[in-house]
């Protein structure tokens, strides 16, 4: 089964372009606008790892992963930035990090690296 990625982002040219070259690899994606909807996609379904933008309306990506650990989510999540995507890592310990603009490649090297092809989620869905 394939590894499935959740994908929290506002810019929805850049989801685009990012599930696109996610599919091209063989990867199912979901997506969400924010926070809050990606905590009802986490709460909804199970995902192998979850690539995150900081900066959007309603709830950001440091709410939303503070908020997801506070229920229990152990998923593990990259972020995306184009402001401070390294220090984020640092202040919240998120598994990943990559600065916008970036290469899908290495969003795809990062998630190889994180969740080998052979692991997949079939664990039923954090609340």
């Amino acid at each position: 089964m394939p590894n499935k990625v959740l994908l929290i982002d506002d810019d929805p040219a850049l989801v685009r372009m990012i599930r696109l070259a996610l599919l091209s690899e063989g990867l199912v994606v979901s997506t969400a606008s924010d926070g809050l909807l990606g905590l009802e996609a986490v709460a909804a379904d199970t995902f192998d790892i979850i690539v995150l933008d900081l900066q959007m309306p309603n709830m950001d990506g440091r709410g939303f992963f503070r908020e997801y650990r506070a229920r229990g989510g152990t998923t593990p999540i990259i972020l995306l930035s184009a402001y401070g995507a390294q220090s984020a890592r640092t202040e919240l310990g998120v598994e990943g990090a990559i600065s916008k603009p970036f290469d899908p490649v290495v969003l795809i090297r990062t998630i190889q690296t994180l969740v080998p092809a052979e692991e997949t989620c079939d664990s039923p869905a954090q609340s």
